[in-house]
């Protein structure tokens, strides 16, 4: 202690001993008394921050045991347990308040040990679900990455068969200008036989001898095939050409195979392919 002199007795809550404590400053009573107040006001937390500093200024033991049970009532367990422990460190302590403080100790070791476990077992279960919710996110980004893959090969087909079809329609197309030069072509061979065909007939009937008709009979009949013959290939041709011609960036492939029959001499013309 660190004076002799004696201070009337303070009562701090009905959970505080009574105490008579030495003290030089009267400050100390003081704080003891605002200790009191907190305490039976149910301010644990601020009642023991008085009384430490009453200790600070009168390191008397009782005041440790009473800081002790200030903090016990505030749920401090750690803290009110290492108070307990300076107090029952003391020499010379009160024989009943240190069988209280025993008591209290043992209480507190309990509920602190089971308090640690509690925790324990939260940070497990804690970590659990977090766990699970990052292999739920990673489950979930591995389904999102499935389905952008399987949407960039769907695009990637839908380009591809873009593609075949806009070139099949190019190629179709040329075809077509081909086929429809074919057809204008033969057209043209046609009229050109027929007016010959025409001219030998004339021929044919103004022929002095019967080898002059023979010779143009013969040249009438094979202009006149020609002529027919590049007429139905004409035909052939611009229908080929009409079918072949592409209408839409979506035109589905045809088969085009146009055959006439055999003209007269045995002669046929047609146009057969796959466009």
């Amino acid at each position: 202690m660190r004076s002799g002199r004696l201070i009337p007795a303070v009562v701090l809550g009905f959970l505080f001993c009574v105490s008579a404590v030495q003290a030089a400053n009267p400050k100390v009573g003081a704080l003891i008394k605002e200790g009191d107040r907190l305490y039976k006001e149910n301010k644990y937390r601020e009642a023991a921050e008085a009384l430490k500093k009453a200790y600070d200024l009168e390191p008397a033991g009782v005041l440790l045991y009473n800081i002790a049970r200030a903090y016990d009532q505030a749920g401090e367990l750690k803290i009110a347990l290492d108070y307990y422990r300076q107090f029952v460190g003391q020499p010379g302590a009160d024989p009943a308040l240190l069988k209280k403080a025993n008591l209290a100790m043992d209480r507190l070791r309990t509920l602190v040990a089971k308090d640690e476990a509690d925790r324990q077992v939260n940070e497990a279960e804690k970590k659990r679900l977090e766990d699970e919710a990052k292999l739920s996110r990673q489950r979930a980004d591995e389904e999102a990455e499935k389905a952008r893959a399987q949407k960039a090969a769907y695009e990637a087909k839908e380009k591809a068969a873009l593609a075949a079809a806009q070139n099949k329609a190019g190629t179709r197309l040329a075809a077509g200008v081909v086929v429809g030069g074919i057809a204008v072509a033969a057209l043209g061979s046609g009229i050109a036989f027929g007016v010959l065909a025409g001219s030998s007939k004339a021929s044919f009937a103004s022929a002095p001898t019967v080898a002059d008709k023979r010779k143009f009979e013969n040249e009438t009949k094979t202009r006149a095939l020609i002529a027919d013959v590049s007429f139905a290939t004409a035909a052939a041709a611009a229908i080929a050409a009409i079918i072949i011609f592409p209408k839409g960036s979506a035109e589905p492939a045809k088969a085009v195979e146009v055959v006439f029959a055999p003209a007269p001499g045995g002669a046929f013309a047609g146009i057969q392919g796959t466009f």
